[in-house]
């Protein structure tokens, strides 16, 4: 029960950084940008988003029809490399038709995200024997952590820009040094005299 409720409280702030680094800072939205003719773009990406909703690459790496010829896929792949690294390149998630959006719903999923997390982080932090300094240390290098996982391989892979990346993992540690502050507070072993030597 102690557990359920850490987690609960923990959501509440969590959900509260979420909605404040969203919502009410800028530092993500000015690293989002338009293009030049958005008309122009959106036709394009409707003639040719053939699969539907999905992930995007532009060069896309190509695979020979036939296996039986390998310079056909050598040339390919060359092809790829020249077209990569003279750009443009594109890694997007599309959905070229018609949503019915839906912000309440999309804030309810986004709770229960932030109630999910803090419910494995408790339970992972319930199970330490730390200090207060010591468990809120643990809270938020689960924050980096989860940075690490999550927004590094995208720069590594996929070329996201380092202010994006700096600004995730700043993100990330922030959310979790906040809701470790209730984590910390009611979860955790305190460290006996025993423990200490």
């Amino acid at each position: 029960m102690k557990l359920l409720l850490a987690a609960l409280l923990a959501a509440i702030i969590s959900f509260t950084w979420g909605f404040a680094s969203w919502m009410l800072m800028s530092w993500h939205e000015t690293g989002m940008h338009d293009f030049k003719d958005e008309a122009a773009v959106t036709e394009v990406i409707k003639a040719n988003a053939t699969y539907g909703t999905g992930i995007y690459m532009l060069p896309y790496p190509r695979k020979a029809v036939s296996y039986a010829d390998p310079a056909e896929q050598k040339k390919l792949d060359a092809n790829h490399e020249k077209a990569k690294t003279e750009g443009p390149y594109l890694y997007a998630i599309l959905r070229p038709g018609r949503l019915d959006w839906d912000m309440n719903v999309n804030m309810a999923w986004s709770f229960g995200r932030s109630f999910l997390a803090a419910l494995l982080l408790g339970a992972m932090l319930s199970q330490t024997v730390l200090t207060f300094p010591g468990r809120l240390a643990f809270c938020a290098a689960a924050g980096l952590f989860a940075g690490a996982v999550c927004i590094l391989p995208q720069m590594i892979w996929f070329e996201l820009p380092t202010r994006e990346v700096v600004i995730g993992m700043t993100d990330y540690f922030i959310e979790w040094l906040l809701t470790g502050i209730v984590l910390s507070l009611m979860l955790g072993i305190e460290p006996t005299e025993r423990d200490l030597r």
